[in-house]
């Protein structure tokens, strides 16, 4: 934690030192307006963006290695000016991600053998941020350079597991004709015995998971940093961030994201 919170400082730090070579390239633009076409422009945006944003699970653990799902993103920005002078803005807005991805059974995500039978199992989920950036707004002619640098609040929606044969050739050997006939097979020896059975885990539910260590979190944090570029109304972008706050004990989630956007 002390390592990401000093990533952090050195960001903004950072950031402020651009902010401030930025200023004196403002006072300065007078005198070599003829050779710059650098202005200052302070007016704010509104942005629609879509995004490829795959999303990493980031085990606390040397015996884990970092696991990546595909994901998606679509958002809503708004950058509004918060000086009169220089082109720095406070950015906000919200936007929902959703990754997925299925693990084989020799994966650490994955669930190994089940039941006498190699399972793959399948993570989704879908989650909304409110991110508060700080960003500044460097303008060429038509041109927008947008640094930022920023907070994150993250409300988890969906968290969900689903268990499947990995090699249905297994089934076929063991006499079945179909999964569903497995499941349903399985699920009646369970309510039998009266054991805990679900090919569907709810994994915000700490009885589906098997325990409080292993069950997701509704609320996060995180950091992010990025930069976008404005060309008159189209926007791209390139982005940055992880979780401050666990999503379960020593689990968090990091994303890149690459962004298509258009302001108005």
């Amino acid at each position: 934690m002390m390592k990401k919170m000093k990533f952090f400082i050195v960001a903004l730090m950072s950031f402020a030192t651009i902010t401030a070579s930025a200023q004196f390239v403002n006072s300065s633009k007078s005198s070599s307006s003829s050779r710059t076409p650098y202005t200052t422009d302070l007016t704010g945006w509104n942005r629609l963006s879509v995004s490829f944003s795959p999303m990493k699970f980031v085990p606390d653990d040397d015996d884990l290695d970092a696991a990546s799902l595909t994901g998606f993103s679509v958002s809503y920005e708004k950058g509004i000016s918060i000086s009169n002078r220089l082109p720095l803005f406070v950015e906000t807005g919200v936007g929902a991600q959703y990754a997925f991805k299925t693990f084989d059974s020799d994966d650490d995500f994955g669930v190994g053998d089940a039941y006498g039978i190699s399972m793959q199992s399948t993570y989704s989920t879908l989650n909304l941020k409110v991110p508060v950036n700080l960003a500044y707004k460097f303008t060429f002619g038509d041109v927008s350079l947008i640094p930022y640098v920023g907070i994150n609040l993250k409300l988890n929606l969906l968290g969900k597991n689903k268990l499947s044969v990995e090699d249905p050739d297994d089934l076929e050997n063991m006499g079945y004709d179909s999964e569903d006939e497995f499941w349903e097979d399985l699920e009646e020896y369970a309510e039998d015995y009266d054991i805990e059975l679900k090919q569907s885990m709810n994994m915000f539910d700490k009885d589906d998971v098997g325990g409080e260590k292993n069950t997701w979190k509704r609320f996060q944090m995180g950091w992010q940093i990025g930069v976008g570029l404005d060309y008159n109304k189209l926007h791209v972008g390139l982005g940055y961030t992880k979780d401050f706050m666990e999503l379960s004990k020593k689990l968090k989630t990091s994303s890149v994201l690459v962004s298509l956007g258009y302001n108005f």
